[in-house]
């Protein structure tokens, strides 16, 4: 497998927030679906639970180098992420991620109600897919998902309940006091095999094809089974859902998510294969009226705190990181391309 690399320098990164999150990882439940749900083979997979990092109108995928050409930006996990973040730089960062050998970069538009910024929680992000068919994301892995019903839906996260989501991204549900909002986007899992990125940052990501207690099955073009991740953004009550929702990308319908891989050595895979990592926890899941799996990011297990406290403002560090591969379009079933 060949993967291009160049060296990108870093440079000082915008201090951030982080956010109080402790979520639990309870058993999986398997269900039939077809594209964004859980296959029957290779199926199984893990959770890591991210708090809040910074926020910044930076995007180091879309707009690498530039500042305040983006919208904002929440930023989970690693701590160092700027606009020259890249692979090798993230892998020298700290993260506010639960398995410490996680460093990549995940991030969504900043959330409005009513048009006053109500900051997130944190993230629960969830690696689905087991077995020796399935291969770790090289670091400096890029990608952008969601604004399809195929791949973002909103929910409410109830105490003693599972999350279920809607049915359309552009429709938020007003949470009852008590729960709290959710954010899940979905990405493709089956890989091109060459690129870090691609023109529209998706492409070099395709959906596979599944049925009941079958193995997932992916195009020709894009033969590399990788993990499919699922991205659950909790937040706290000040957001209560419903039409007053906005982001900073406009409607509720630009629901998105980006995802920058940056994992120590061979740890994810050691992770999908079941080998050391934190034990190989799965999460739990529901079926979305959309067909969507839902991560278990309900009640008490999701939300223990409100709370945010800011952290010592870090120093981005420089090294080389993956020069983003050419998108190679093709089969299979390629979603609707973000803008981040």
């Amino acid at each position: 497998m060949r993967i291009n690399r160049n060296a990108i320098a870093a440079v000082s990164i915008t201090a951030g927030i982080a956010g109080a999150l402790v979520l639990s990882a309870m058993p999986a439940q398997a269900h039939p679906g077809h594209n964004g749900a859980r296959d029957g083979g290779g199926g199984g997979g893990f959770v890591v639970d991210c708090a809040f990092s910074h926020s910044a109108t930076v995007d180091p995928i879309v707009m690498p180098g530039h500042t305040g050409m983006s919208h904002l930006h929440e930023f989970f996990g690693n701590t160092t992420t700027n606009e020259n973040s890249t692979g090798a730089t993230l892998l020298a960062g700290s993260t506010t991620c639960s398995d410490s050998n996680d460093r990549s970069a995940y991030w969504v538009p900043a959330l409005f109600q009513d048009g006053v910024r109500v900051a997130p929680i944190g993230a629960r992000v969830m690696y689905e897919g087991r077995g020796a068919d399935v291969t770790a994301f090289p670091a400096g892995f890029m990608a952008v998902a969601g604004r399809t019903d195929q791949t973002a839906a909103w929910g409410c996260a109830a105490p003693g309940q599972r999350l279920t989501l809607g049915t359309s991204v552009a429709s938020v549900p007003t949470c009852a006091t008590g729960s709290r909002l959710v954010a899940q986007i979905n990405f493709p899992q089956c890989w091109d095999g060459s690129s870090l990125d691609s023109a529209d940052h998706i492409s070099h990501l395709v959906f596979g094809t599944s049925s009941a207690g079958q193995a997932t099955v992916c195009p020709a073009d894009h033969p590399v089974r990788v993990p499919q991740v699922r991205i659950a953004v909790t937040y706290p009550a000040a957001a209560t859902g419903g039409s007053g929702v906005t982001l900073s990308s406009g409607a509720a319908s630009t629901l998105h998510a980006d995802i920058f891989e940056a994992w120590t050595g061979n740890s994810l895979q050691n992770r999908i294969s079941g080998r050391g990592g934190r034990g190989g926890q799965r999460p739990a899941a529901t079926v979305g009226q959309n067909g969507q799996q839902a991560a278990d990011v309900t009640g008490a297990q999701a939300v223990v705190t409100d709370q945010a406290q800011a952290p010592a403002a870090g120093q981005g560090n420089r090294g080389d990181g993956g020069r983003r591969g050419p998108g190679q379009r093709g089969g299979g079933a390629v979603p609707v391309a973000p803008a981040a």
